[in-house]
């Protein structure tokens, strides 16, 4: 890779500009959870449709990750974070004048657009704008996703609980933060010195066979993480309120914050145990903790449901962590986007199809019925990763290798 003159380097700046990107982009993708209770009872639309607009967000962000990359490497960093990030405020211009169900879905669809691009992106211009500081990317990185969901989650959850403006404010201010941040990408330079040099091409998924058994297990555990995740982001918050019979979204931010930040310091703490360790853990905590939580929930009292799913949120971050690590310390070079696509398509899917599945069970029975369904399922579907590994993953004799915090990042930002 050719190396930048002096006087074409980014700005120093340029590095926490991209972390505040980062985290403005999960940021944007949490404002709506604590609101669609919210929505639901001024649209009065059933629970399944709140798991449509959640999946729509993660159908297209599978699109965004899987194209942006090579846009990247051909085109320039710069003008990918550009237009994405226009695709957040196109988003955010359609919450602000939403005046049904189907605004929301194609709100959550522009901003998926761009917050698929972000990540990939974002986080490989990090890496261009300062690659001596690679092994503390990914740490900062992953702070910056799950601090600014949980900020989004409890300013949108208590601005709620005022009832000042709750469906409007919340996407103005991020909004406004969003204009800040493009005039700053306008003005900074291109951190990709190999932009313009690299042809354009998109990756076809596959696995090669020597890793297929690595591969299995890590999307599994990866998937049953997600699938958690993406119940957590879409109807937990209002089960959650529902069993403590709590009115108001406030609460519901108070889930999602104490998921994403136990996520985050799980994460943080495991960077630098073997990966396959910290997966397996994960696994086998978040299968324990799904079948607590079902105890947790029953109980109706708020302070047990808050430490039950931050369990489940640390539990999260030591699965998708450890499975994302595990695998990508040993795919080989020449075939990091192949893989890393499958790896996406597969994890999004797992995002995606469980949630639409609650959302269809809490739509003909109730959220609060259909939970302990999904929460024994989710164990199981973590139990079958350790067994998959026990079974095909596990390669005798062999020591892991110990994956640096930015490898995870690194090997995102070159799915593309």
């Amino acid at each position: 890779m050719q190396a930048l003159s002096p006087g074409r380097r980014p700005q120093p700046w340029s590095y926490g500009v991209l972390l505040v990107l980062l985290m403005l982009g999960q940021a944007t993708s949490a404002i709506p959870s604590p609101l669609y209770s919210l929505y639901a009872e001024k649209w009065d639309y059933p629970p399944f449709l709140t798991t449509v607009i959640f999946a729509a967000y993660g159908a297209v962000a599978v699109v965004a990750i899987l194209v942006s990359g090579p846009l990247s490497d051909r085109y320039g960093r710069r003008p990918v974070l550009l237009v994405a990030v226009l695709l957040l405020l196109a988003g955010l211009a359609v919450f602000l004048v939403a005046a049904g169900p189907g605004y929301l879905v194609v709100a959550r669809m522009l901003n998926g657009l761009g917050i698929g691009a972000i990540v990939v992106v974002g986080g490989a211009a990090l890496l261009d704008v300062s690659p001596e500081r690679a092994a503390r990317s990914g740490t900062f990185t992953a702070i910056a996703f799950n601090v600014g969901i949980a900020v989004a989650a409890l300013g949108t959850a208590a601005l709620a609980r005022t009832g000042f403006h709750p469906l409007f404010l919340p996407y103005l201010a991020d909004a406004l933060i969003a204009l800040v941040l493009l005039v700053l990408l306008l003005v900074m330079r291109e951190p990709h010195p190999s932009a313009g040099a690299v042809p354009l091409g998109i990756p076809r998924p596959q696995v090669p066979r020597e890793i297929r058994g690595r591969f299995v297990f890590s999307v599994i555990g990866a998937g049953a993480a997600w699938a958690v995740l993406g119940v957590c982001f879409s109807l937990e918050p209002s089960i959650a309120s529902h069993a403590a019979d709590i009115d108001g979204p406030f609460f519901g931010g108070v889930v999602i914050a104490s998921v994403t930040l136990a996520a985050a310091l799980a994460q943080v703490v495991s960077a630098r145990f073997p990966a396959r360790t910290v997966a397996l853990v994960g696994d086998t905590s978040l299968a324990v903790f799904m079948l607590a939580g079902v105890g947790g929930f029953a109980t109706g009292n708020a302070v047990v449901i808050t430490v039950t799913v931050a369990l489940q949120g640390g539990a999260y971050g030591l699965a998708f962590g450890g499975s994302l690590r595990h695998l990508t310390a040993h795919i080989p070079a020449e075939r990091r986007g192949a893989v890393m696509s499958m790896f996406y398509l597969l994890a999004y899917g797992a995002l995606i199809t469980p949630t639409l599945l609650v959302g269809i069970g809490a739509t003909l029975w109730s959220d609060t019925a259909i939970f302990p369904v999904f929460s024994v399922l989710a164990a199981v579907l973590c139990l079958s990763a350790v067994v998959v590994e026990r079974v095909l993953g596990r390669r005798e004799g062999q020591p892991e290798q110990v994956l640096t915090p930015a490898a995870g990042v690194r090997e995102a930002s070159e799915a593309g």
